[in-house]
């Protein structure tokens, strides 16, 4: 009897480890913005958006999903070199389709058809935030009419946006926060671990700290933007054109 009592109570010890090795992992959405002139208030909600080596494009998010048929949207386009600003073209997107680990979703353009017009924007349904292992959906390729763009990918990013000069990323695992650039222009970027955040009812501050230097980072649906200090001076301020971040869903008990 006690041996069948003790047994018992090491089987459930057992079971119960095993359940909390098992816990459910957080899962995650991403959300998606462009911001086409780089002001307060000039943000719309992105399909996608692609930071590509040698530029930035996003497409704004239709009114409907693009499942089944073409919806108007606007790819927009910045360049990392000279000459700089935002070329805007009038688009159609949809519909989508999955194949080999990927979904094609079609861009199509005014006056361009036929064989020639294969544009489209290409994203994984593998490493998406269907899957708790990803906090942001993989964007693989944006093909427009002036060419095919590999785009950046950082899968356990919290946040990730390109302004005008730089990419901007930001990893929190819960514990600690890390901030990193990668500059346009060929210069080296900073990397700082140990960042603070806050919340307002807006969205999320991450600060980070370096010596003399402060880099803040604030994004949320309505706004975006990196703000660089040394000994208290604002040295930059620079807008998100386009951003993603991800956030943990709330399960309902």
């Amino acid at each position: 009897m006690g041996r069948t009592v003790k047994r018992a109570g090491a089987v459930l010890t057992a079971l119960a480890l095993a359940g909390a090795g098992l816990a459910t992992p957080l899962r995650f959405e991403m959300r998606s913005f462009v911001n086409p002139t780089g002001a307060v208030g000039g943000v719309r909600p992105a399909f996608a958006w692609c930071d590509a080596p040698d530029r930035v494009l996003a497409v704004t998010l239709p009114a409907r999903a693009p499942g089944n048929s073409a919806q108007p949207v606007t790819l927009y386009r910045w360049l990392k070199r000279p000459p700089a600003g935002m070329l805007a073209t009038p688009a159609r997107l949809g519909p989508s389709e999955g194949a080999a680990g990927s979904v094609f979703t079609r861009l199509s353009f005014p006056g361009l058809s036929g064989p020639q017009a294969d544009f489209y924007i290409r994203t994984s349904n593998v490493e998406n935030v269907l899957d708790p292992a990803y906090r942001l959906t993989r964007v693989n390729e944006f093909r427009t009419p002036e060419g095919s763009f590999r785009c950046r990918y950082q899968p356990q990013a919290a946040f990730m946006g390109a302004t005008a000069k730089r990419t901007v990323i930001v990893w929190d695992n819960g514990r600690t926060a890390t901030y990193a650039t990668r500059n346009f222009d060929g210069t080296p970027g900073v990397s700082v671990t140990g960042g603070k955040v806050s919340d307002d009812d807006l969205g999320p501050e991450y600060t980070f700290r370096s010596g003399s230097y402060t880099y803040l980072v604030k994004y949320h649906p309505y706004a975006a933007f990196v703000l660089v200090q040394r000994g208290g001076r604002t040295l930059r301020t620079e807008t998100f054109l386009a951003y993603s971040y991800s956030q943990a869903v709330k399960e309902n008990p």
